[in-house]
């Protein structure tokens, strides 16, 4: 199957999760596609400030929108959101072994966000790693079918089955 989903629970560090995964597949040798997100503390409203960081690249997408001392929690701001699938997009022109991409969340549900580029990823016959929070696996199965892998979160479990996929195609 050339879909791996990690699903996972409200409070996992997802993101950092992620990361790290993307990095080590890299010091494997793969090509990396899609996008990891990255927080920092530094909206003034105490929320994080948010970035897609593009893995063919390295390019940062800001993707939220700091509204300031008296708001409550961030804003996902959809123009950057849109430049980095803008990048994903174009990973796909490319030579790519493996489409990661940070979460199916709400936006995606809502038929919007990375959707569309997943669903290319996938059209291109690419191999795609997605974390889906446990909440949102009902919608993500309207969205995708049944025709994915479920992974553990668990670095040996991702690299075996990204790198046998790689083996694959080469």
């Amino acid at each position: 199957m050339l879909m791996a989903v990690i699903p996972y629970s409200s409070g996992f560090h997802i993101d950092r999760f992620m990361a790290d995964t993307a990095s080590r597949l890299k010091a494997q040798g793969l090509r990396l596609g899609g996008v990891v997100q990255h927080n920092d503390g530094a909206c003034e409203s105490g929320c994080f400030s948010m970035a897609l960081e593009d893995l063919a690249s390295g390019v940062r997408y800001p993707i939220s929108e700091n509204r300031g001392a008296g708001a409550t929690g961030c804003r996902l701001d959809a123009g950057g959101l849109a430049a980095a699938g803008g990048a994903l997009g174009a990973a796909l022109a490319g030579e790519t072994d493996l489409v990661i991409v940070n979460k199916f969340g709400r936006q995606e549900v809502l038929g919007q966000g990375l959707r569309q580029e997943i669903a290319a990823a996938l059209l291109a016959g690419v191999p795609v790693l997605i974390a889906v929070r446990q909440d949102v696996l009902p919608a993500f199965r309207d969205f995708a079918g049944e025709d994915w892998t479920e992974l553990p979160a668990q670095a040996e479990a991702i690299e075996t089955w990204a790198l046998h996929l790689a083996r694959l195609a080469a």
